[in-house]
């Protein structure tokens, strides 16, 4: 798996930013990190593809209310989600979102790999109706 454009991983734990740094290297898949869901708020500008690769908890926007935000914006890029905490309400909002995937932490690789198998960056664009 070559996409050319990056995954966007968004968790504020620099351990696991690195891990799926490293997991997604591993596979030949580009990506970029983010801290928090405002910093990549802050630095994308909604000019390119790629896949969000996001936790749902974090401290202050959460990866719920990123994928809100973005889709307010009209930028409208496939996501994993990723969550260690599963909760009823959560799982509410989730589903109005459609994401491309949904991971509970720990995950394997094989469950990382699976769920990008369902991205396919040549055909999406920030922009594209999902």
């Amino acid at each position: 798996m070559t996409p050319a454009a990056p995954v966007f991983v968004i968790d504020d734990e620099e351990a696991v930013r690195a891990a799926l740094g490293k997991l997604l290297r591993a596979i030949g898949v580009a990506s970029e990190m983010f801290s928090s869901a405002q910093d990549f708020l802050e630095r994308y500008n909604g000019d390119r593809g790629g896949c969000l690769l996001v936790d749902i908890r974090m401290p202050g926007m959460s990866g719920l209310d990123l994928l809100e935000e973005l889709h307010r914006r009209d930028i409208h890029l496939p996501a994993i989600v990723m969550t260690g905490h599963t909760e009823e309400t959560s799982l509410e909002r989730l589903e109005r979102l459609r994401p491309i995937g949904f991971l509970e932490k720990p995950f394997t690789l094989d469950q990382l790999k699976q769920k990008l198998a369902r991205w396919h960056p040549t055909e999406e664009t920030p922009s594209a109706d999902r």
